[in-house]
């Protein structure tokens, strides 16, 4: 009677312990990604239609940008794309553009396709989405016009060397007291149309609480990793107002700027 007692015990522990195991390994459901996001937009081209989100509304500063493509005759996902954003402003007698980074590669993820602009001004923007399908080589574009709010996350700065930088805070989004993630881009303005990315640049970092007169300790000055984009770690120590002041250099000092973040 023992025996079958302790058979059954070992049977039921060990269909619980597959049930756990088949549900922890389950995949996440990533078929619509775009739920959690805005859509800010959407057109239709060579039988293409094209939907635009973002994470937020738009203001000065970076904003990733993704692009959904679908082929309306058979309303199938395009996987497979070279995708861009190209942002224009139109002033009426003078246009420009701003910094953007196009999807690397053609692989959509998730279904859709990550570009990135830095809004360089507030007002009314239009986002020209091109894309070239890479089954059959379609090429297409849409436009659509996103209203872009004023904002305190992008310096224009003119460097030492006369040129004018665009130095842009992506992190903290949501600075906490302790250790943060810092992520900056830096571009400077070859034309009206044309912003590359500055890549072979020391900077150097300091955090203050201009209120109390301290700084913090243990930061990690941004250093380059691609596209412009440096990325270190500030130190908030306590709630309240911080002055992130950076350094930049090539050589000899090239330019400075702050950013004043509050902590919460």
């Amino acid at each position: 009677m023992h025996c079958i007692r302790f058979a059954v015990v070992a049977f039921m522990s060990v269909i619980l312990m597959a049930g756990c195991s088949e549900e922890s390994t389950q995949p996440v459901n990533n078929e619509n990604p775009e739920e959690s996001l805005l859509k800010v937009g959407e057109g239709a081209d060579q039988g293409y239609k094209v939907e635009l989100y973002s994470e937020n509304t738009f203001a000065i500063g970076y904003h990733r940008i993704y692009v959904k493509l679908t082929r309306t005759s058979t309303h199938a996902l395009v996987d497979r794309a070279a995708v861009s954003i190209i942002p224009m402003m139109n002033m009426g007698q003078m246009k420009h553009s701003a910094p953007h980074e196009d999807h690397e590669g053609v692989a959509a993820i998730n279904g859709l396709f990550h570009c990135a602009v830095n809004f360089i001004m507030a007002g009314t923007w239009e986002l020209r989405a091109n894309f070239r399908d890479e089954k059959n080589g379609t090429v297409g574009e849409v436009a659509v016009n996103v209203n872009v709010a004023a904002g305190n996350m992008l310096k224009s700065v003119v460097g030492t060397d006369g040129k004018n930088y665009f130095i842009t805070l992506v992190k903290p989004e949501k600075p906490v007291v302790g250790m943060n993630d810092l992520e900056i881009t830096v571009h400077y303005r070859e034309t009206m149309m044309s912003f590359p990315a500055v890549e072979n640049l020391t900077v150097k970092m300091e955090p203050t609480m201009p209120s109390m007169g301290h700084g913090s300790p243990n930061n990690v000055d941004p250093t380059h990793q691609q596209n412009g984009h440096y990325l270190g770690k500030v130190n908030f120590t306590m709630t309240g107002d911080w002055r992130v002041d950076l350094d930049f250099a090539r050589g000899d000092s090239l330019l400075h700027t702050s950013f004043d973040i509050t902590v919460p």
